[in-house]
C-alpha cells in the first residue's frame, strides 16, 4: 500500500519521538550505568584504580593544639583554661603499596604509606611550628593512666622513674614546639641506671616499640605522627574490587588476613564499610554510607543531611559523629559494659591504640554538655567542628570532605605519685585534626567532561527528538485531514435554514423583517 508522502513523514516523526523516548530515558541510562559499573571498579585498567592507589593531589591535614594558659593552677586542681593554637598545615600524600590482586575472590590487598609536608605559609597567621606551647605531658599521663588501671601497686615506682627519666619534673605540663610534638619527637632519657627508670624504660621499649624512635645511648623520641610519616603501615588491608558487583567496591573484608577484629566486644569487631578512599556509585539520600576507620578501629555510618552543590555539580551532604555509646545499643559493644560507657560524644581508644586517649568531635561539639563545664576556652561550632562529606551521587565521588576529630587525656588524680596528687581529674583536650579535600578544578572539569556534559547533551537531544517528532506528526496529521477540517469549518460558519412558522390560516408566513 502506497502511503501519501506526508504520512510517510508523519511515520518518520513518530519514529523519532519513540527513539527519543527509548534512547533518552531507557537506553542511555542503561548504557551509562553499565559503563560506570566498569569504570568505578578497582580493576587495573580503570582510572579510578590509579587514583585509588595513589591520590594524585595532597589532602589538607590541619592540626590545632590547645595551649594551657593556667597550667600552674591546674597542677593544683583548678579547671583548665585553654586557647586553641593553629592550624599547623601539612600536605598529606596518600598511597597504597605492596598491592596483591586475587582474581578468584575479586579482592586486592595493600599496605598504606602516608607522607606529610609542613607548609608554613598555609598555617595560621605567624605560626612557624617553632613557637612554645604549654600542654599536659602526653607520655607521662599515658603511663600513669595505664599503670593506675592495670598495675596500681607499681605507681610509686613509676613516680621514681619519672624523676629519673624527666629530670625531677615539677609539673605534669610540658613546654614544647609543635613540630617536635607532632613529628620530630620529644626526648625520653632512658640512659639512667637506677632500678625504677631502667625497669620502666625496658617495659616502654617492649610495649611501645612501634611508636617510638630509638636513638643511640638509650635515648628515645616520642611524637604523635612521626612514626607514620613516610613509613609503610604494618597492617595489610584487603578490600573487594567491585568487578563482580560494583556496589561492593572498596569494602573492607579483612585486616591482616582476619575477617574480624579482636579489639572490642561482639558485633563491634565486624569490618563494615569501605576503606574510606572509594565509595560505590548510584547513591541516594536513602542510602547510609559505611566506612571503616582503621586508626580508630571502628566503622562509621554517615547519614544524609541535605542537597548541596560544588562548582556546578549537584551533591548530597552526609554528616557523622562519634555517637552516644551508652544509649545506642549498636554502639555499646565499644565499651567494657553499657554501665562503663563514656559520656555522649566520647569514645575510649585504649584498646585500639594502646594509649588512654578519648576521641570526640573538636571542642566537644555534639557531646555531653557537662564536658564543657570542666574546661574553659572551648567554643563548639557546627561549621568548624562537624564531620562533613559532599558526594556526587552518580559516581560516589567525594567532592568535599572534612573529617575532624579531637583527642583528649584524663588529668588523672592519684596520691601514689606526687605530681598527680592535686590534679582535677578532668578530661583535658590535647589537640584536634582536620583531614580534608576539595577536588580542584582539573578533576572537576574531568568529571564534567566525562559524565555530565554527555549526560546534558543527551538530555537536550532526547527532548528535541520528542518535541520535533510530536510537532512533525501533528503537522502531517493536520495536512492529511485538512479537507475534512476545512469542510467542518465551512459547515460550522454557514447560516442554518430555519423553517417558516405557519400563520393563523395554516399558511407559511413570510419571513419577518426586523427594522
Amino acid at each position: 500500500m502506497n502511503l501519501p508522502k506526508h504520512m510517510k513523514i508523519a511515520a518518520g516523526c513518530m519514529g523519532a519521538t519513540i527513539f527519543g523516548i527509548l534512547f533518552g530515558w531507557i537506553l542511555f541510562p542503561t548504557i551509562l550505568k553499565g559503563q560506570l559499573k566498569k569504570e568505578m571498579a578497582l580493576s587495573k585498567k580503570t582510572d579510578v584504580r590509579k587514583m585509588w592507589e595513589t591520590i594524585p593531589f595532597p589532602l589538607d591535614f590541619k592540626v590545632y593544639l590547645f595551649n594551657y594558659t593556667n597550667h600552674e593552677e591546674v597542677q593544683k586542681g583548678a579547671i583548665p583554661i585553654v586557647k586553641e593554637v593553629g592550624p599547623f598545615y601539612f600536605e598529606e600524600w596518600k598511597e597504597k603499596i605492596e598491592l596483591n590482586d586475587d582474581e578468584a575472590t575479586d579482592t586486592v590487598s595493600y599496605k598504606k604509606r602516608d607522607t606529610f609536608y609542613f607548609k608554613k605559609h598555609l598555617s595560621g597567621p605567624g605560626l612557624t611550628g617553632e613557637e612554645e606551647i604549654i600542654l599536659p605531658h602526653m607520655f607521662m599521663l599515658t603511663l600513669a593512666t595505664i599503670v593506675s588501671r592495670d598495675k596500681p601497686a607499681m605507681l610509686n615506682m613509676l613516680g621514681k622513674a619519672f624523676n629519673g627519666i624527666f629530670d625531677n619534673p615539677e609539673t605534669i605540663f610540658m613546654k614544647v614546639k609543635p613540630l617536635d610534638l607532632l613529628f620530630r619527637g620529644l626526648n625520653i632519657d632512658c640512659a639512667k641506671t637506677e632500678f625504677a627508670p631502667k625497669a620502666v624504660c625496658t617495659a616502654i621499649k617492649k610495649e611501645a616499640a612501634d611508636r617510638l624512635i630509638f636513638e643511640p645511648n638509650n635515648q628515645y623520641k616520642f611524637s604523635i605522627f612521626g612514626m607514620r610519616n613516610g613509613t609503610i603501615d604494618k597492617h595489610v588491608v584487603t578490600v573487594l574490587r567491585g568487578i563482580k558487583n560494583v556496589m561492593d567496591v572498596g569494602k573492607v573484608i579483612a585486616i591482616d588476613h582476619k575477617t574480624e577484629q579482636d579489639v572490642w566486644r561482639d558485633s563491634c569487631n565486624k569490618l563494615i564499610g569501605t576503606d574510606g578512599t572509594v565509595f560505590p556509585p548510584f547513591l541516594t539520600e536513602f542510602d547510609r554510607l559505611e566506612s571503616f576507620a582503621g586508626d580508630l578501629c571502628r566503622s562509621f555510618k554517615p547519614w544524609y543531611q541535605k542537597k548541596t552543590s560544588y562548582q556546578g555539580i549537584k551533591t548530597n551532604r552526609y554528616i557523622a559523629n562519634i555517637g552516644d555509646l551508652a544509649n545506642d545499643p549498636d554502639l555499646q559493644c565499644y565499651c567494657e559494659s553499657p554501665e562503663k560507657c563514656p559520656p555522649k560524644g566520647l569514645m575510649d581508644l585504649t584498646k585500639c591504640m594502646g594509649a588512654p586517649l578519648y576521641v570526640s568531635l573538636p571542642h566537644y561539639y555534639d557531646c555531653d554538655p557537662e564536658l564543657l563545664k570542666n574546661v574553659k576556652g572551648l567554643s563548639p561550632d557546627v561549621n568548624e567542628h562537624e564531620i562533613v562529606i559532599d558526594f556526587e551521587p552518580i559516581t560516589g565521588t567525594p567532592m568535599v570532605a572534612r573529617q575532624r576529630v579531637q583527642f583528649s587525656l584524663q588529668l588523672i588524680q592519684t596520691d601514689k605519685i606526687e605530681l598527680f596528687k592535686e590534679l582535677p581529674n578532668t578530661l583535658a583536650p590535647i589537640f584536634w585534626i582536620e583531614e580534608g579535600l576539595a577536588l580542584n578544578k582539573t578533576f572537576v572539569k574531568m568529571l564534567k567532561n566525562q559524565l555530565f556534559i554527555p549526560k546534558r547533551i543527551v538530555g537536550v537531544v532526547r527532548w528535541l527528538l520528542v518535541a520535533t517528532g510530536l510537532l512533525g506528526t501533528l503537522g502531517c496529521l493536520v495536512f492529511h485531514f485538512k479537507d475534512n477540517i476545512m469542510r467542518f469549518a465551512v459547515t460550522s460558519d454557514s447560516p442554518s435554514k430555519v423553517k417558516p412558522e405557519p400563520d393563523s390560516n395554516g399558511q407559511e408566513a413570510p419571513p419577518k423583517i426586523e427594522m
